[in-house]
């Protein structure tokens, strides 16, 4: 009957301690889950937000409108990195979206980004304007440089 409790005691404390180990060893996953649920719902957002503000807009008014933002970034590195950067480029652009075309300001546009220096993850990057295409699409390409720290 010892035996019979011991084996008991021994197999319960061995699954626990396996399923310590386990979530260990997955720890990293979840935690690359987590940012990635979080990158989707920001997305997500952005796009509800981007649709409201069309909405509004064909409401109000016939006349042409914005109706999207592609960011192309070239950039030689970490592709979170370039996320990142398409981020912020997006934030810096995002009233663009149902605004009226004529209302938009190219030269603006590229005053706003043209050297702009981002600061991600304690590293400075650089952008360059490649072109800038104005139509109920607006797309933006940008070359991203790190900046060496001296």
């Amino acid at each position: 009957m010892k035996k019979r409790l011991t084996l008991t005691a021994v197999f319960a404390i061995g699954f626990i301690l396996g399923l310590t180990v386990m979530n260990l060893f997955h720890l990293h996953t979840l935690d690359r889950l987590y940012r990635v649920q979080n990158q989707l719902t920001n997305q997500l957002l952005d796009k509800e937000l981007k649709l409201e503000r069309l909405n509004e807009s064909i409401q109000s008014n016939k006349a042409s409108i914005v109706k999207n933002l592609i960011v192309d970034v070239e950039f030689e590195g970490n592709l979170l990195l370039k996320d990142e950067i398409q981020k912020n480029i997006h934030f810096y652009m995002a009233d663009l979206v149902g605004r009226e075309l004529w209302r938009v300001d190219g030269e603006m546009i590229y005053k706003i980004l043209e050297g702009r220096i981002f600061e991600i993850e304690n590293r400075q990057v650089r952008l360059r304007v490649q072109y800038i295409i104005i139509s109920e699409e607006i797309r933006i390409s940008v070359k991203a440089q790190m900046i060496e720290k001296l």
